[in-house]
């Protein structure tokens, strides 16, 4: 029996090529270089605005920042998170619910992965000690008035420090930078 396990999980691993996960995404060729802004300590935090592209019922959401497709829902250009003991443990962790929204014209995957642009700090998401999430392709939660396509996954987003952050959104088409401020409620 145990000999069978094991010949099912080897077959298994070897039907998968490497970097890829069983629906096909290649997550490593994801992992481009970071080309965030650098901000020096202490200076203004170059925000990215709020669209008007994707707000109201023609998509069912609002607040969204950056150039897209992939977008982040704050309400707002900058992000007040809270430390929450109960959730993440004892510590530094501060967080808040991020809904990062993908319009119905992109299909493929999505990479996500931030830090602080004004000190050393990564941000991290949901539970997870990796600072990145990543979206497969079809993989979405519902909404009202969700455009048919469009796709949206819910993450918390989780920092130590109040400061001006970057999250690099790639595709297989695109590498997007969008960054805002982060300010902690205690």
């Amino acid at each position: 029996m145990r000999l069978l396990w094991v010949a099912t999980v080897v077959a298994c691993a070897l039907s998968v090529p490497a970097g890829q996960t069983r629906t096909g995404t290649d997550w490593r060729a994801l992992h481009r270089a970071f080309h965030l802004p650098a901000v020096a300590e202490g200076d203004r935090c170059p925000a990215s605005k709020l669209t008007t592209e994707i707000a109201g019922k023609k998509y069912g959401v609002g607040g969204a920042i950056g150039p897209g497709p992939v977008f982040p829902i704050l309400g707002r250009p900058g992000l007040l998170a809270f430390i929450r003991h109960d959730e993440w443990g004892p510590g530094p962790w501060a967080g808040q619910k991020v809904l990062w929204f993908v319009r119905p014209d992109y299909k493929g995957p999505v990479l996500i992965r931030g830090r602080r642009l004004d000190g050393p700090e990564w941000m991290r998401f949901d539970n997870g000690a990796r600072p990145e999430i990543r979206i497969a392709p079809g993989e979405t939660v519902t909404w009202t008035h969700q455009a048919p396509g469009s796709r949206g996954r819910p993450s918390f987003v989780r920092v130590r420090a109040v400061g001006c952050y970057g999250v690099q959104i790639d595709g297989t088409t695109f590498s997007r930078v969008v960054v805002f401020p982060i300010d902690i409620s205690r």
